[in-house]
């Protein structure tokens, strides 16, 4: 058994103070992948052999092939492991998924980090086999990912005021390689990147993000990070840095449940990012203002 990772209240969080590194989440803050991860996740049961039934299938094709709201806001942010078991437990019970296993008992706190259950070894190979198909299919599809808006400049502006970079992000390096090929100006502006691999406990769970601190050189309260969901808010948080919030567009009803763990929530996305209050000359309104005379 692990240990409890603590609530937001009972975390001490430092005073605003000069920031000395930044550390951007990845997917969904730096890339906008969300779409593209909703399709592999859908297309992963066909080719595991476990068929969504027509209907279903239907539904989600009218809907662009994203994941329904109420399952994508329970795995954002998570690593495969944690996923994965949420996931299959929706499709069985939501999707009508025909499964050898029953997955609608929280599975997700077993695979990993809870005492196993008779079927655990059969559990964590479905759950293996699971993440390996998403992330082969995702990897196919992301070598022409784009950059989420306003993500190269401000890495750029950072990296021109010196300020250490780095990632911290549940996939796996691997994957990492796959979707900046694109983008490999903004990922050479990172002194570190820190992967779901890297750590044990995976977000909300603070280690991924103190981690990346110790790499940098700093410490976790002299960070700012930057993260699109709630679980790596609350990682950011509990690791002692500060957070800024970029929710996705379709947590427009739960910008209260980033507040407590989030110094300030970016409503759109990062152009509207100012480094005034911790202590950075970067203003991303005056540089997408000039990016706008440029054209």
């Amino acid at each position: 058994m692990t240990a409890s990772v603590p609530d937001d209240e009972d975390v001490q969080q430092p005073e605003k103070s000069t920031i000395k590194a930044v550390i951007f989440d990845m997917d969904g803050t730096l890339l906008d992948t969300e779409a593209l991860s909703c399709r592999s996740v859908i297309e992963s049961f066909a080719i595991l052999d476990m068929k969504i039934p027509e209907e279903h299938l239907a539904t989600l094709k009218e809907g662009g092939m994203l994941l329904p709201w109420e399952l994508k806001r329970q795995i954002l942010g998570l690593r495969g492991w944690d996923w994965v078991p949420i996931v299959l437990q929706y499709a069985q019970t939501k999707w009508d998924v025909e499964m050898e296993l029953d997955w609608t008992n929280g599975w997700e706190n077993v695979i990993r980090y809870t005492e196993k259950d008779t079927h655990s070894e059969e559990r964590e190979n479905i759950v293996k086999s699971f993440m390996e198909a998403w992330e082969i299919r995702l990897n196919e599809l992301c070598s022409e990912v784009e950059a989420c808006a306003g993500a190269p400049e401000l890495v750029e502006a950072l990296q021109a005021a010196k300020i250490p970079l780095a990632i911290a992000t549940s996939s796996r390096m691997v994957s990492v390689d796959q979707k900046k090929v694109k983008h490999e100006k903004m990922f050479q502006a990172f002194q570190e990147i820190v992967t779901g691999d890297d750590v044990k406990r995976g977000k909300p769970a603070p280690d991924i993000y103190i981690e990346a601190a110790k790499r940098l050189g700093v410490r976790p309260s002299e960070c700012l990070v930057f993260e699109d969901a709630l679980n790596g808010a609350h990682s950011g948080h509990r690791a002692g840095c500060h957070v800024i919030a970029v929710p996705d567009n379709r947590m427009k009803e739960d910008m209260c449940r980033f507040l407590p763990c989030s110094d300030e929530v970016l409503e759109e996305n990062l152009w509207q990012f100012s480094g005034s209050q911790w202590g950075i000359d970067v203003d991303m309104s005056e540089l997408y203002l000039s990016t706008l005379k440029i054209k």
